[in-house]
């Protein structure tokens, strides 16, 4: 009789445990920006539909946002509210970027999605801050 508890029990933490593994398997496969390693965030000359966030590896992600969020460009600094519980979520589809600038009190912008920001990202957003010769 006690095997048998012991095995439903050995089976049942198993059970609880693939969740789990699976889903900080996905976050390691894809690219995860914690609330809890940010380190800092840079405006993108003449777009105001993204942020460049940077954590404390020295990761830089792209937040885009569904709309364009009003003087981001020139926030004095920003704020990432999650759905999540934790620090160790990843920000994601949903969540929304806080201006703490005191000229735009109150500015929520929501994010349409974030992704790892590449060199080819790099090159082809300073490409379209260049100014454009007639």
């Amino acid at each position: 009789m006690t095997k048998r508890i012991a095995a439903a029990l050995v089976a049942a933490a198993a059970l609880a445990i693939l969740p789990l593994a699976a889903q900080a398997q996905s976050a390691g496969d894809a690219a995860c920006l914690q609330l809890g390693r940010i380190d800092g965030f840079s405006p993108i000359k003449g777009n105001e539909r993204a942020v460049i966030v940077t954590d404390k590896t020295s990761k830089r992600f792209k937040v885009n946002f569904f709309s364009p969020c009003a003087g981001v460009d020139f926030n004095m600094g920003l704020g990432i509210k999650t759905l999540a519980n934790t620090r160790l979520a990843c920000v994601s589809r949903g969540d929304y970027v806080l201006s703490r600038d005191p000229g735009v009190a109150g500015n929520r912008c929501p994010i349409s999605s974030v992704e790892l920001y590449t060199p080819a990202m790099a090159a082809a957003d300073k490409a379209a801050a260049a100014p454009k010769s007639k």
